[in-house]
């Protein structure tokens, strides 16, 4: 069976995803049938989140830049640690792949996401992406390059938006 990566949650005609107001969180609801997510790591942290009993509850939620949040368990903890070290901190930045599998929750076998254990590739030319950035000549021009970059890309070139962010302010500074 060969699974497709992808980069960004598909849209499913999951039943869930029929209730998008309860659906915040990234789900293998958000994946097609032999689909992989590779997702992008921005923060980990404790937040508050609705449980299946509809109490409010600290749980660990693991941001994306490129995807919905998903609540992080104890095995999808264990797999990113195995693959970037044990302090969740030095994760961010860092690639995952996450398939949809079962999972037993409780008495009942559900669908849930599980972290490939492997450092996906990253296996992208980011040149084209950076000197497209670097020959924008307005703020405008470059809001609009970076906008037509793909998401799973952006974290990849920020700095080379950044810096060519400060010199075009700059020069308006001093057309100022």
């Amino acid at each position: 069976m060969n699974s497709k990566v992808i980069y960004e949650p598909s849209q499913t005609t999951h039943w869930k995803n029929l209730f998008p107001e309860k659906m915040k969180l990234l789900g293998s609801q958000n994946l097609n049938e032999n689909e992989e997510l590779v997702a992008t790591i921005e923060k980990v942290a404790v937040e508050k989140v609705k449980s299946s009993t509809g109490r409010d509850e600290n749980m660990p939620v693991i941001s994306f830049t490129n995807a919905p949040p998903m609540i992080l368990n104890v095995t999808n903890s264990k797999s990113i640690a195995a693959l970037y070290g044990e302090s969740y901190k030095n994760w961010a930045g860092k690639s995952i792949q996450l398939y949809a599998t079962k999972v037993r929750f409780g008495k009942d076998m559900v669908d849930g996401l599980r972290v490939r254990n492997i450092i996906p590739s990253a296996n992208i030319d980011l040149e084209p992406h950076k000197q497209n950035l670097m020959k924008c000549l307005s703020l405008e021009e470059l809001q609009e390059a970076f906008s037509r970059i793909p998401k799973h890309i952006k974290g990849k070139v920020i700095d080379e938006k950044n810096e060519m962010k400060a010199k075009l302010q700059g020069k308006e500074n001093e057309n100022n």
